[in-house]
Formats: structure tokens, C-alpha cells, sequence
């Protein structure tokens, strides 16, 4: 009895950990979450915020006013950071793929403020 209570405790840890566990998938968004996490320390009164999508879309949430208050050539700047953190990201964590990746820019209720796409 006292082996069947052992054999039964054990699996079930072992159910738990796996649960638990996360897949490659989870760990490589996350990893490309953090790359480009230096977005926000370098903008921090307009970027507030990532969100990944469907693996192959990052979107931005700003801050409006503050995005509205910058000039043309920061906003520029801005967006080509963007590009490359994300597509530096991206290629990081999944060699030898192919993809089209779409970087949208959100205000805080949701709505389209910019839209940009790069091949890797």
C-alpha cells in the first residue's frame, strides 16, 4: 500500500512539474520580450507598454500625448528602434526562419497609431 501511495504521490509531481514547465515557445516570446524591453527604458514617458501576438506581431502601446508632443525626427527614430529591436529579437530566437513581422503602435484604448512590417 505504502508503494502504491509513493508511486501515486510521484506522479503526480511529476504531472505538476510538467504542467508547469514552460514550453520553448513561451520562453523564446519572453526572451524577445525582454530584448526589446529597452525600448521603454530609452522612451519611458511614451512607451508604455509590448504585447506579442500571433509570434510573429509585437505591439507597442504609447503613451499619446507624450507621442503627439515629439518631433518628426524622434518619432522616426522612434519606430526604426522599434523595427530593429524587434526584428533583432525575433531572428535571435528563431534561426533559420522566415517570416514577415508586423510592429503596430496602439494609444491606450486600443486604436492604431502606427503600423510597420519587416522580412526576415
Amino acid at each position: 500500500m505504502a508503494a502504491v501511495r509513493t508511486t501515486v504521490v510521484l506522479s503526480l509531481a511529476s504531472l505538476v512539474a510538467a504542467c508547469a514547465a514552460q514550453s520553448s515557445q513561451q520562453r523564446a516570446a519572453d526572451a524577445e520580450m525582454r530584448d526589446v524591453a529597452a525600448l521603454k527604458r530609452q522612451y519611458p514617458d511614451v512607451v508604455s507598454g509590448f504585447d506579442l501576438r500571433a509570434g510573429n506581431t509585437l505591439v507597442v502601446s504609447l503613451d499619446l500625448q507624450h507621442y503627439i508632443e515629439m518631433d518628426d525626427d524622434a518619432v522616426l527614430a522612434l519606430k526604426r528602434d522599434a523595427l530593429e529591436r524587434w526584428r533583432a529579437a525575433w531572428v535571435r530566437y528563431h534561426p533559420h526562419e522566415h517570416a514577415v513581422l508586423h510592429l503596430r503602435f496602439i494609444d491606450f484604448i486600443g486604436r492604431k497609431v502606427a503600423d510597420e512590417t519587416t522580412r526576415v
